[in-house]
């Protein structure tokens, strides 16, 4: 709008104690400045016209910002424009800070190259750092697809001694903002964190990249959110029939999440059973639920349709077959009673089951049972090898129904002459049989029959089809499941 025109000038007066009533939103703002800069700036002959429809534009712009003032205003229809706190993305975290008043709102705003950066909600204590970002294009429009971190743009966190203890990312779920985000698998211990932005590309891979600067730096006081975390030591002692030994020792109560820690402990025989580091590789599997028996959260069940709220989990060796164990849940029960459940856990362990055929004999599909697993072979190609080059490997095709894990296995293979080859794996997996009231039951299906898509063994180095070939599991990730075990908490 041109200065020297006084109908423009009236208009401005007219509006400045309107805007001065209200805060509005960074994209209403943007979008009545564009609004405001779309007016024609040409003169007419029939100026008297040109002054009447410039008054109705001013009147419509008013409607249009006192709405969308209204709407703000309004928590379920801003909420789900552009908060953390919007019903579509409940998370009980979240709220338990916002019901706290540790919401904070650092005001980023930050102009480059046509694109606006916006900042106005960040949460942050010893369990995670959470922000929305919004980046507004120059017609004052949302761009959810604009912004990619990586090694161009990163959003670090540093405590207050200026050390990096983070570094957020974007976890997608909503189209309203980019919901960046940072987990801390131990707490984070400090009074203060810096949150660093550098943004300095714009675009994507079908988009033209925009080179520019949208740097960003705030800080964050972390004293009242620290002020909260409570410690409660657990008690409880539990050992399997097979020597692991569970040692329940802490919950750490913080504003956005509960962190359960416990230990175990392996016996001689089951060290024996996993020589070397074998036996660092172990998975617990067990549930909370209310003295009702209703699921609260369940970690690693065959459960079909489990709740589940883990937001990270960490494992350390202490000592010689004893680990320490830690899964940070979005909340746990505080002033009621629930139940811990032991459902199980698996360990590598040595194995040295083994099957064998004959390629050119196999006809039809042919089925073998490995401990408790079966395997059903369904044939052999021979296909490009996945380390690259033009040389080929060995495809063993089958369908497999495993009762124990497969993450830690290892196996090996052996021609006719007895040649060893290295084995990996290709292909998807699932549960199957698995039921909604049950945690233990349940296989782990490896290929996909409906898609007719079958798992595969390939087999590394080995460039023909032997006329026998031998499979062996050196190494299982053996799978118990008979633990009877569970404790009250908040009793």
């Amino acid at each position: 709008m041109s200065y020297h025109d006084p109908v423009d000038h009236e208009i401005k007066q007219f509006l400045k104690p309107k805007s001065q009533d209200v805060v509005l939103p960074d994209s209403v703002t943007l979008a009545m400045e564009n609004a405001f800069s779309s007016l024609s700036e040409q003169k007419s002959r029939k100026k008297s016209r040109l002054n009447k429809w410039r008054w109705t534009a001013a009147a419509i712009t008013i409607c249009f910002a006192l709405t969308a003032v209204m709407i703000y205003t309004v928590p379920t229809f801003a909420e789900m424009i552009r908060s953390l706190f919007s019903k579509d993305n409940p998370d009980i975290g979240l709220l338990r800070a916002k019901e706290l008043g540790l919401v904070h709102n650092p005001h980023i705003k930050v102009n480059d190259k046509g694109y606006t950066l916006v900042i106005e909600e960040a949460v942050a204590d010893p369990t995670r750092v959470t922000l929305a970002l919004q980046l507004f294009d120059n017609k004052g429009e949302h761009d959810r697809d604009k912004l990619s971190l990586g090694e161009s743009n990163t959003i670090t966190i540093k405590d207050a001694e200026g050390k990096t203890v983070g570094s957020m990312y974007d976890m997608g779920y909503t189209n309203d903002f980019y919901y960046m985000v940072e987990f801390f698998s131990e707490p984070l211990q400090t009074d203060k964190i810096t949150i660093e932005g550098n943004i300095n590309t714009l675009g994507n891979r079908n988009v033209p990249a925009i080179e520019g600067n949208w740097n960003f730096s705030f800080d964050l006081d972390m004293k009242e959110a620290n002020s909260k975390t409570q410690v409660e030591e657990l008690s409880g002692t539990y050992t399997t029939p097979h020597g692991l030994t569970v040692n329940l020792k802490r919950i750490t109560r913080m504003v956005q999440g509960v962190r359960f820690e416990l230990e175990t402990e392996l016996d001689d025989a089951a060290m024996a059973r996993s020589p070397g580091d074998l036996w660092e590789n172990q998975t617990l599997s067990f549930h909370f639920e209310n003295l009702k028996n209703e699921e609260i959260h369940s970690v690693n069940p065959r459960k079909s349709g489990y709740m589940d709220s883990l937001m990270t989990f960490d494992y350390s060796v202490i000592e010689e077959g004893k680990m320490r164990w830690s899964y940070t849940f979005k909340y746990l029960p505080e002033n009621e009673p629930y139940r811990f459940v032991l459902d199980g856990y698996s360990i590598a362990e040595v194995d040295g089951s083994k099957f064998s055929f004959r390629p050119a004999e196999l006809s039809e599909p042919k089925s073998f049972k490995v401990l408790k697993d079966r395997v059903e072979v369904i044939g052999t190609s021979l296909e490009k090898s996945q380390s690259g080059g033009e040389t080929n490997e060995l495809a063993v095709l089958f369908y497999g129904e495993m009762d124990n894990e497969v993450r830690n296995d290892a196996w090996k293979a052996y021609d006719s002459a007895g040649k060893q080859y290295n084995v990996s794996k290709r292909g998807s997996s699932g549960l199957e049989n698995s039921l909604p009231d049950h945690w233990r039951e349940g296989f782990i299906s490896m290929g996909d029959r409906k898609m007719n898509s079958p798992f595969e063994y390939r087999i590394e180095g080995l460039d023909h089809i032997p006329e026998e070939l031998s499979l062996v599991r050196e190494v299982v990730d053996k799978r118990y499941k008979d633990p009877n075990w569970s404790v009250i908490m908040n009793e």
